[in-house]
């Protein structure tokens, strides 16, 4: 297959996504409907996994294609000892850029590496000067604070977390118009992270009370393990529905303005999301770091080629690790040392024998704690270093939600499992740091909007 020279590529990632929440992945829910066009004329991945179970982990295997517990680990900065593919898309001369709406995937984090352009995107609010007092909180939760609020013209409802998918595609957009490139872009929309409120939405007392009910109730729920009726759950998951529709919109009208300037017919875009969502699979809601099960683990992945838009469903599993050296191939440009992902070209270009699957190793990562998924179309396999002698083995084909733990049922291909992880792990230590990264410094609304993110306690 002939391919374009120095295509435009656009990635673009989409926080918390899960896959079985798409119309396109056959959710039953009309979630997606400009994301499902780009689904019908794009290739799309029905196995791709992603290499970490929240954006710390999952981003260094997206955008360097190395392990998140790798060069140091993922919990600070991006060492430089990792390969930079974005780097080789710049001397290749691309135009790089970037829009990041979350704070972990930022110019602190070293996400701006390879990046000639780097918008850190920040939301510029605060909440309301009531939440500091003690007992603040608590009056928040009532309609009457607003009720009352209103009458002097205060502003009551929770600050925004992260720059809307509105603003993200304006900004894009007038970078494209005195940009036409060759470029590789990079936009990151965190619309459908928790707590899924949208700003419009949240006008009278009652909305704006529920709305603070909702975050002190998910907050509990995230780390405290407390309990979600059916009634909170079902209005949950359509508020996640109701992001998930407001960020598909705005990926309209970035399709459109693509359209408008000429693009389209000459920019390959690349749809993906970094990790998925518990809806109480295993107890709780949100995207718990321990949780390596495929409710977090399998998330959506489009491959449009402008040239060839047909539509093929790639039934193999695939790695996020394998994604910068595909964007690579598709731009002519050489891999990277040190990158642990293959080149997909082949399956759509020969058929899916044309590659050996590969396990996908997936990683909940700190400093005095590991958990490791290896991950065939068959198996998985979860190994935890709190109960090293106690791994779980899936059988993926008989047993998709998995559930029962067959371990004893497969010693061999158990057996084999452990050999990987403890290959990785010897991996992790070959490539540690003698001088770790230090973490960045954080003031203290960046702390609060971690906190309410759910990434600190």
């Amino acid at each position: 297959m002939v391919y374009m020279t120095s295509p435009n590529i656009l990635l673009i990632t989409i926080d918390t996504l899960r896959a079985d929440k798409l119309s396109c992945y056959g959710y039953p829910v009309p979630t997606t409907p400009h994301i499902d066009r780009l689904a019908e004329k794009s290739i799309r991945f029905e196995q791709a996994i992603t290499g970490g179970s929240w954006t710390q982990a999952a981003f260094p295997v997206m955008l360097t294609s190395s392990y998140a517990s790798w060069y140091g680990g993922c919990l600070g900065p991006l060492s430089t000892q990792r390969p930079s593919p974005v780097e080789a898309l710049a001397k290749h001369g691309y135009q790089t850029f970037a829009f990041s709406s979350s704070p972990l995937l930022s110019r602190n984090y070293g996400y701006d590496r390879g990046f000639r352009y780097f918008d850190d995107l920040i939301p510029g609010e605060t909440d309301p000067a009531i939440r500091k007092l003690k007992g603040g909180e608590r009056l928040l939760r009532f309609p009457i604070t607003h009720t009352l609020a209103n009458l002097f013209g205060q502003q009551t409802r929770p600050a925004r977390l992260y720059v809307s998918a509105e603003e993200l595609t304006q900004r894009a957009g007038r970078w494209l118009e005195e940009n036409p490139g060759p470029f590789f872009g990079w936009i990151h929309y965190m619309d459908v992270h928790w707590p899924y409120h949208r700003e419009e939405h949240l006008v009278h007392p009652q909305q704006i009370a529920q709305a603070w009910n909702d975050i002190a109730h998910l907050y509990r729920v995230n780390w405290k393990n407390a309990s979600i009726t059916p009634d909170q759950r079902a209005r949950y998951l359509r508020l996640y529905e109701q992001a998930l529709q407001y960020t598909d919109a705005q990926l309209g009208r970035l399709f459109q303005k693509l359209d408008e300037l000429g693009l389209s017919e000459n920019t390959i875009i690349i749809l993906v999301s970094d990790h998925g969502e518990e809806f109480l699979e295993r107890g709780r809601w949100g995207h718990f770091e321990t949780n390596l099960y495929d409710e977090i683990l399998r998330v959506p992945l489009l491959i449009h080629l402008p040239h060839d838009p047909q539509s093929r469903l790639i039934h193999r599993q695939v790695r996020l690790l394998d994604l910068m050296p595909t964007i690579l191939a598709l731009a002519g440009c050489a891999p990277r040392p040190g990158m642990e992902g293959t080149n997909l070209l082949p399956l759509w270009e020969q058929g899916e024998e044309a590659l050996s699957p590969q396990p996908s190793i997936s990683e909940m990562w700190r400093t005095h704690w590991h958990i490791i998924a290896v991950r065939t179309e068959q198996f998985k396999y979860i190994w935890n270093s709190k109960s090293p002698d106690q791994p779980k083995l899936f059988e993926l084909l008989s047993d998709p939600g998995e559930v029962s733990n067959v371990i004893t049922s497969f010693p061999r291909e158990a057996q084999g499992f452990q050999q990987q992880v403890d290959q990785h792990l010897q991996s992790v230590m070959q490539t540690a740091e003698a001088d770790p990264v230090a973490l960045p410094e954080m003031d203290d609304q960046l702390v609060k909007r971690l906190r309410d993110l759910g990434y600190l306690e």
